[in-house]
């Protein structure tokens, strides 16, 4: 397994991995739970669950932080690009 920026380049990654990989972005740039459940307009109890249960993120969680917080996005894209194969 390779990584190339923040996500592994393997074949599958679980959605509990994904997560856990979003939830630290978002804490090291200072978005706690409720300020993440407030720009998605989301509950707290769910951003909650992202980041002290053992809950997955929905595909439309991933899209909500991916139009929300741009740094998600270039992650997002970056391990998507060419070079990183």
């Amino acid at each position: 397994m390779r990584f190339c920026g923040r996500f592994a380049t393997k074949k599958k990654i679980s959605n509990r991995e994904l997560k856990v990989i979003i939830v630290n972005m978002l804490q090291e740039h200072g978005i706690n739970i409720k300020q993440a459940a407030s720009d998605l307009d989301i509950s707290v109890h769910r951003a909650h669950n992202w980041y002290y249960k053992k809950t997955g993120m929905t595909a439309l969680d991933l899209l909500w932080i991916m139009r929300e917080y741009e740094f998600v996005r270039q992650a997002v894209a970056s391990s998507l690009s060419v070079e990183c194969r």
